[in-house]
């Protein structure tokens, strides 16, 4: 049952990716500039619900630095991307920083 929940987190959250990287351009922006880090290419997020078929033997992207879907390059797009590796067993080289507040 645990496993089962788990996987429908993970496939939420691409839905949920794809649907912000295409419609929700502020909120990804805002979340990019926050964004730190850098991708360690350990292909954790690309194997969520199924692998990506663009993975090689070595677990690496054939397409890394050249035609990426977007919702792959902006990944992670929050905090809850973040969680969705560590859930995999994945530690992500990417971290957020505290939003501003915003003046009154």
């Amino acid at each position: 049952m645990a496993t089962i929940k788990h996987e429908s987190r993970i496939f939420i959250g691409k839905i949920r990716r794809l649907f912000a990287v295409h419609f929700r351009k502020g909120y990804v922006a805002r979340q990019l500039r926050i964004r730190q880090g850098e991708c360690h290419q350990c292909g954790t997020c690309c194997h969520f619900t199924i692998a990506c078929p663009m993975l090689t033997r070595d677990h690496l992207c054939h397409v890394y630095g050249k035609c990426r879907p977007k919702a792959c390059r902006l990944f992670p797009l929050d905090q809850k991307d973040i969680d969705d590796v560590a859930r995999c067993g994945g530690v992500c080289g990417y971290g957020f920083d505290t939003p501003p507040a915003r003046p009154h």
